[in-house]
C-alpha cells in the first residue's frame, strides 16, 4: 500500500468536497463517510491491505475481514494541510476526490501481494529489529517476546490501566478532550 494511496484518502476522507463526493457521487452511505473521518494514515493502510486480501482470497459479501484501526487522522492534520498546499494549491474538488478514490479504492488490485512462508514472515518480522532495539533502546529479549500471542494477551490486560493514567494526567495537565 503505497503513501499515495494513504495520503490521497485522508483528503478524501477529511474534507468536505471528499466526504461529499462519497456520498452524492459514490452514493456511500452517510454514517460511513462520516466515521471514515476517524482512520489514521495507518488505518486507512491497513483498511486498504484488508481490502487487497478480501480480493486476493476471492471473498463475497458473505466472508468477512478483519483489520485494526491503529491510528486517528487528528495525527495528521498537518500533513494533510501540507498536501492540499503542495499538490492542490488551486483547491481540493470533487474531480480530485473522484481521481484519487477511482485510482486508490475502486481500482485497486492485488498487486504487490505476497503470500508468505515461515521465513518470509520472520524476515518481515525481523524488520522490526533496527526500530525497536537499535533506534528505540528495547531490549533484544522484550523485542523477540513480541513474536509470543502471549505478550499480546498480556498488553491488551493493560489497556485499563493505560487509560486511567491517561485520565489523569490529562486532569494534571487541563487537558480536554472532545
Amino acid at each position: 500500500v503505497s503513501d499515495q494511496a494513504t495520503d490521497g484518502l485522508n483528503l478524501v476522507f477529511n474534507t468536505e468536497v471528499g466526504r461529499a463526493f462519497l456520498r452524492e457521487q459514490m452514493g456511500v452511505d452517510p454514517a460511513i463517510v462520516e466515521n471514515l473521518r476517524h482512520l489514521g494514515l495507518s488505518s486507512i493502510a491497513n483498511m486498504l491491505g484488508a481490502i487487497k486480501t478480501a480480493q486476493k482470497l476471492n471473498l463475497t459479501a458473505q466472508d468477512v475481514v478483519i483489520s485494526v484501526a491503529t491510528d486517528g487522522a487528528e495525527l495528521y492534520t498537518s500533513e494533510k494541510e501540507k498536501l492540499l498546499a503542495q499538490s492542490y494549491p488551486a483547491g481540493f474538488d470533487d474531480t480530485h476526490a473522484a481521481k484519487i478514490t477511482a485510482r486508490h479504492l475502486a481500482g485497486m488490485g492485488t498487486e504487490h501481494i505476497e503470500e508468505l512462508d515461515d521465513v518470509s514472515r520472520n524476515r518481515i518480522f525481523n524488520l522490526g529489529y533496527y526500530t525497536w532495539v537499535e533506534q528505540q533502546g528495547v531490549s533484544a529479549e522484550d523485542f523477540e517476546a513480541r513474536r509470543s500471542p502471549e505478550f499480546w494477551q498480556e498488553l491488551h490486560q493493560m489497556s485499563s490501566d493505560w487509560d486511567g493514567m491517561i485520565e489523569e494526567f490529562n486532569k494534571r495537565t487541563g487537558v480536554t478532550i472532545g
